[in-house]
């Protein structure tokens, strides 16, 4: 029989740096999870921060070409959605050790370069102060073609990849809620330096000069601190257009280079562990006597498990209206900033003020869900948000704000909108940090229910929304901002607080009510046992002795402390010999403190045991029949549902 061709993937040179069957903090957690992803996904931050801004104030398409600034991003939406779907069945290959989502990450970094090349490179329409025609289509079609490039195809190779590692990682919930937990937190700590940072270095190297910043204004009349009529000095807004446009290259070689060591940190330092389980039991099924016939999971069949499961239809449409309002908030924050202040530097100081609750809450929210749930905390959660984005509505009902000058209303301003941002992002932590962990325990429960995982088009359809959302968003802002005169000072104020803060109070209504009916994780114990008893019968088959993952991950920590011991015996004999210290001596009292700390540590696991058997002892014998009972009828429960989902497999 032909040996099949090792990939590239798994040469010594490409493979992963993670040899661990259990997953660690350091490196594969910090490394592969939380600072790959925190680069590689600066560049799309910064995209989806300033892109807009670009094109508006840089570009000057808003005063040219104000249709196709909204119209393009909203059609690129169904270019997104197909390269996404390309993306989820490029991964639904032959697994293979190395992954199906980790070979998408390393092979993503030239074409996102490429694409981001391809956005810079519209010609300035400008020659002076003129328009120059024969240049504007070639600025629209490139510009077309570099954000299309970017956002249809480049990066969907990246996110949706990356989006998979979470539920690909490992089987192990308390290990992959620690995974979801540090990957969101890349993702919001992205997104949280460029709005940071981002709206502080634009006005200080005027990357994006606006026509809301009162150094662009003249023949200004003010009557009682309110500005009534003003122009604007087109030629030396022009000119700083113009210096702006060569700066943004600079802007693009950070970005590659960001990109670049982000994407290789998170390649080689993550591990699928879930797609490893299948390759062993097709090398396993071809070593057999009596092969059984592998059938390939399609795309189809996929589909048809995720279209009559309500879980997935809920978690789906959760990061819709999640992502839409997150996208309205984020690219719009830059927008409200211009509106009310004329420059980006209240957009800089809300995103510091913002991460104070989101960085805390980072620290805080898997406690909670291990009490609460995670569907309970994100509704509760979302209840909070809902309640507390209310107040950025405030200055829209205090006239000497509403129509103050910049100066003026600043203090006022910042005040009121870092209020109303802080108190509504602490209600938005849950849902930034745990979704993707609850969203694995909807792949999990299909695996087991419906005998297939539907990793390919679920994460295709998880990627179109997180990147199409920034689309439709970004033609809903710049839609809005468009349709107000220049000179119009009250309108875009009205206009970009009902984005900003209106439409994550809309977004997280309507997900407080969602999650009322989002059961999945009640049923997660009977979906691992269901996992684990596939996997013992196929070994078992194969007659290959089965171990379950915590007995693997015990004998695996043994084996590594043995080996650390060693090492450290080894290196104390040294040391002992180079300071004339009495080996002997030295090594009773290393065994000593290993002693206590292990007896630490069993004391502890035994106070948690006692306290667990103490709160059973003191149920009633109803009590006890009570939770019996509700067990059995939520097993019931199950079982209806694998006899339901046994005939769509018929």
């Amino acid at each position: 029989m032909k040996k099949e061709r090792k990939s590239i993937f798994e040469s010594k040179l490409l493979s992963s740096k993670i040899k661990s069957t259990n997953v660690k903090l350091f490196p594969e957690a910090f490394l592969g999870y939380f600072g790959g992803p925190f680069f590689a996904l600066i560049p799309n931050a910064i995209m989806n921060t300033f892109l807009t801004q670009y094109w508006k104030n840089v570009l000057g398409l808003e005063s040219w070409a104000s249709v196709f600034l909204w119209l393009m991003p909203l059609l690129s939406s169904i270019l997104i959605v197909v390269g996404n779907l390309l993306v989820g069945k490029l991964m639904e290959g032959k697994p293979k050790k190395a992954g199906k989502a980790r070979p998408l990450i390393f092979l993503s970094v030239p074409l996102i370069a490429i694409a981001l090349v391809a956005i810079f490179l519209a010609p300035y329409p400008y020659t002076g102060t003129v328009l120059n025609d024969n240049v504007t289509m070639w600025t629209l079609i490139i510009t077309a073609v570099g954000y299309n490039l970017f956002y249809a195809f480049a990066w969907p190779m990246y996110y949706t990849s990356h989006s998979s590692m979470v539920s690909l990682s490992t089987r192990n919930g308390n290990q992959r809620g620690l995974l979801a937990t540090l990957c969101n937190a890349a993702q919001v700590g992205a997104a949280g330096i460029a709005g940071m940072a981002g709206g502080y270095l634009t006005t200080l190297f005027q990357l994006v000069p606006s026509e809301k910043d009162e150094r662009y204004w003249i023949n200004k009349v003010i009557e009682d601190g309110k500005v009534i009529s003003y122009d604007i000095d087109q030629e030396a807004l022009l000119n700083a257009r113009q210096g702006a446009n060569g700066r943004w290259m600079i802007v693009l070689i950070i970005l590659v280079s960001v990109l670049l060591l982000g994407c290789l940190l998170e390649y080689f330092f993550t591990r699928e562990r879930v797609t490893e389980e299948k390759v062993a039991e097709l090398e396993a099924n071809s070593n057999a006597d009596d092969k059984k016939e592998v059938k390939k999971v399609s795309m189809l069949d996929q589909i048809k498990v995720c279209v009559h499961d309500k879980n997935w239809w809920l978690i789906i449409i959760f990061f819709l209206v999640y992502q839409l309002g997150g996208m309205l908030k984020n690219n719009g924050q830059n927008f409200y900033s211009e509106a009310w202040t004329g420059n980006l530097n209240m957009s800089s100081t809300i995103g510091i003020a913002g991460a104070i609750p989101t960085a805390l809450g980072m620290l805080a929210i898997w406690p909670i869900a291990n009490k609460f749930g995670k569907a309970n905390s994100i509704k509760i959660g979302a209840v909070f948000a809902a309640v507390f984005g209310l107040v950025g509505f405030i200055p829209l009902f205090v006239p000497s704000l509403l129509n103050g000058t910049a100066d003026t209303i600043a203090g006022p301003i910042n005040g009121i909108a870092i209020g109303g941002f802080v108190t509504k992002a602490l209600g938005t932590v849950p849902a930034m940090y745990i979704s993707l962990a609850l969203l694995a325990d909807v792949l999990d429960h299909q695996e087991a229910v419906y005998g297939i995982r539907t990793d390919g088009f679920t994460m295709a359809v998880y990627g179109s929304i997180m990147i199409a959302m920034t689309g439709i968003a970004n033609a809903i802002i710049l839609g809005v901002s468009s349709s107000f005169a220049p000179t119009d000072l009250v309108g875009p104020r009205i206009a970009m607080t009902a984005l900003f803060f209106g439409g994550e109070v809309l977004a997280y209504l309507a997900i407080a009510l969602m999650f009322i009916f989002l059961k999945v994780e009640k049923y997660s114990k009977f979906d691992q046992e269901i996992l684990r008893n596939r996997q013992k019968e196929a070994c078992l088959a194969q007659g290959i002795e089965y171990i379950d993952p915590e007995t693997k991950a015990k004998q695996e920590a043994l084996q590594q402390e043995k080996e650390a011991e060693e090492a450290f015996v080894n290196k104390l004999k040294v040391k002992c010999a180079k300071k004339h210290l009495d080996f002997e001596a030295e090594l009773a009292k290393h065994n000593k403190q290993v002693e206590e700390k292990k007896a630490k540590q069993l004391a502890k696991e035994n106070a948690i045991k006692a306290k667990e058997e103490a709160r059973l002892a003191k149920l009633t014998p109803e009590a006890k029949a009570k939770l019996e009972a509700k067990e059995a009828a939520l097993r019931a429960e199950y079982e209806e549902m694998l006899r339901k989902a046994s005939k769509l497999a018929k």
